[in-house]
């Protein structure tokens, strides 16, 4: 397949990423981080009243795209709360050039910041009386794979991330499922050993042809953690490459493997639903 100047800067400087990233972050209390991340936490409700399960969306290195809005609709419709924190933003962190240089390169905003980035916020919700967090579901793409599968484990292990002085109060928040596209599963990526959710229904999904992230890695990841006791599922999507579920992106959109993703987290979210009776 032949593909854009920008998408082979984007596949080099994501690659440099996972081979070189190093970089901590300072710390600060679950309240400042909230703090400092005010005008970029949206949280979206459905039009119908009551009681919803929480969705949260942990979009790539080059934040919010078309498939993240077309799946925070989905989810609404469905009657779910969606959260997206946008770290990137948070930090001044706009614009796909900015993003590439300096976030899909590893200069800035590892996995576990952003996993403490969530942490806080969701403290923050624990009182809510329109959400029910013990129905939760999280979805993560990429960057935000790393993320989603480093945040599982580390409210698991209880550890703390590099930018909380503390842990913030989870208790009474479970996640039923997680959705991890093409995530990074390479070194500075818990791997699950200290601690993984063995009640979360997990479904990886990473295309044969992925050269950003390793579906060797990601695969091996997932037959220990299933031999661990997880509930997680490594689905191949065969050709596919990353970001094969950006319709927006042509170069890389896979329709076949995207409606195939689609069916199997639709019939988690089924079987979810009807346990748990969504108004």
């Amino acid at each position: 397949m032949i593909q854009s100047p920008s998408l082979q800067r984007l596949i080099l400087t994501i690659a440099l990423f996972y081979c070189c990233s190093t970089v901590g972050a300072s710390a600060q209390t679950p309240q400042q981080r909230t703090a400092a991340l005010e005008g970029h936490i949206e949280l979206s409700l459905p039009s119908r009243p009551g009681v919803h399960p929480l969705a949260i969306l942990l979009p790539g290195c080059l934040s919010w795209h078309p498939h993240h809005e077309r799946w925070r609709d989905t989810l609404l419709s469905r009657g779910y709360a969606v959260l997206h924190i946008d770290s990137f933003a948070a930090r001044g962190l706009v614009g796909r050039a900015t993003l590439e240089r300096r976030v899909c390169s590893g200069a800035e905003l590892h996995g576990d910041e952003r996993s403490g980035d969530l942490m806080a916020v969701l403290e923050t919700l624990r009182e809510r009386p329109n959400l029910d967090l013990r129905q939760a579901v999280i979805f993560g793409w990429s960057h935000g794979g790393w993320t989603a599968l480093d945040f599982l484990s580390r409210v698991t292990a209880n550890l703390r991330p590099a930018n909380l002085t503390s842990l913030p109060d989870l208790s009474g928040i479970a996640f039923r499922a997680a959705f991890i596209f093409y995530p990074y599963c390479g070194p500075a990526s818990l791997d699950g050993r200290d601690g993984f959710p063995t009640q979360t229904r997990t479904l990886l999904f990473h295309g044969t042809r992925d050269v950003i992230t390793s579906p060797r890695r990601c695969r091996a990841r997932a037959k220990a953690l299933s031999q661990a006791g997880a509930l997680i599922e490594y689905i191949s999507m065969q050709g596919s490459h990353h970001w094969f579920d950006n319709h927006a992106e042509a170069a890389t959109y896979d329709a076949r493997a995207t409606a195939n993703a689609d069916a199997a987290i639709a019939a988690v979210l089924e079987t979810l639903e009807s346990e748990q009776s969504i108004p």
